[in-house]
């Protein structure tokens, strides 16, 4: 197995998951336009948060994620950390550290690995205008001798339905490539064994149960977690099972379902799917979609763990 890709929508209540860069007094939702239409969006960069957040609050006893510094540089060691084995990092290592791949210490400087775990942002799939609206917030300072004073702040909130993805490249977990000097070749050279390899990339599967740590949440609470979901377990390392969900309307696009998987499931030793009742209207037609390409359709919590039985079973070659 080379790779571990997964799709999923969630359906949000009335919230601002990421906000845009804004004004004084007016806090807005980030936004992309499509055919000239604004869509709102939840960034990247705020996804690997969510994400890092999630695993960083269901470690183990026993394992480390490190904290970021003030220069926002991580520790770079990816047999002890498991931040920066997954989410990859840009730091600089003192002369004489030992790390993985420099046994007799680092000869100091800038450092960088690129992230194991790829996330895609969050884009929202229906009109923002259509279903938004700007609530008022007022923010109250106490002055001397009591007297009370505030601001009004305007803040765009919204509901929608969102897209959101990532792939884990499994064969770069816990390991690092290397280039052999003799045979001009790059070999992968790992630092942990195949069971902690396992269990850093169970984190990442099982974190999507857990997700949290949005923007705004103390008064525009909400859950962001996958309310339809598909799970590929491939051979081949591809980002074609992003491409399995798209919307017409509030109905899932069944034809753009049956081409990607099927596409998808040509390399993959397996897919599981998960759904919420009522999160498209075609429901029904998506569950036989997926049950004649052979895909059993459960909740998408017992999606997730099977997922995460499949992997723990899983026997690295």
């Amino acid at each position: 197995m080379k790779c571990i890709s997964a799709v999923w929508l969630s359906r949000t209540d009335l919230t601002n998951l990421n906000s845009g860069e804004g004004e004084a007094n007016f806090i807005d939702v980030k936004k992309y336009k499509r055919n000239g239409v604004e869509f709102p969006y939840v960034s990247g960069q705020a996804m690997r948060y969510y994400f890092k957040e999630a695993i960083r609050r269901n470690l183990d006893r026993e394992e480390y994620m490190c904290v970021p510094n003030e220069k926002g540089e991580t520790c770079g060691d990816i047999s002890k950390c498991v931040g920066c084995d997954l989410f990859g990092f840009m730091t600089t290592i003192k002369k004489g550290t030992i790390i993985p791949g420099y046994p007799n210490g680092h000869p100091g400087g800038a450092i960088t690995r690129v992230s194991p775990v790829k996330v895609s942002p969050a884009i929202g799939l229906l009109p923002f205008d259509e279903n938004s609206v700007v609530d008022f917030l007022t923010r109250r300072h106490r002055f001397e001798g009591g007297k009370m004073e505030g601001d009004i702040v305007n803040v765009e909130i919204g509901t929608n339905i969102y897209k959101c993805g990532f792939a884990i490249d499994f064969a770069r977990v816990g390991g690092e490539e290397r280039v052999d000097e003799k045979t001009r070749s790059v070999k992968l050279e790992y630092y942990l064994q195949p069971e902690i390899r396992k269990k850093r990339a169970y984190k990442v599967i099982e974190s999507l149960r857990f997700l949290s740590d949005y923007s705004k949440q103390a008064r525009l609470l909400t859950d962001f977690t996958p309310d339809l979901i598909i799970i590929a377990f491939q051979n081949k390392y591809s980002h074609r099972i992003q491409k399995a969900l798209d919307l017409s309307g509030n109905s899932l696009d069944v034809n753009r379902l049956d081409a990607v998987l099927k596409d998808v499931k040509s390399y993959s030793e397996k897919i599981i799917a998960g759904i919420l009742p009522r999160v498209v209207e075609n429901e029904k037609e998506v569950k036989s979609k997926l049950t004649e390409l052979g895909i059993e359709v459960k909740r998408t919590d017992e999606a997730i763990e099977d997922a995460l039985k499949y992997l723990k079973d899983y026997k690295i070659q």
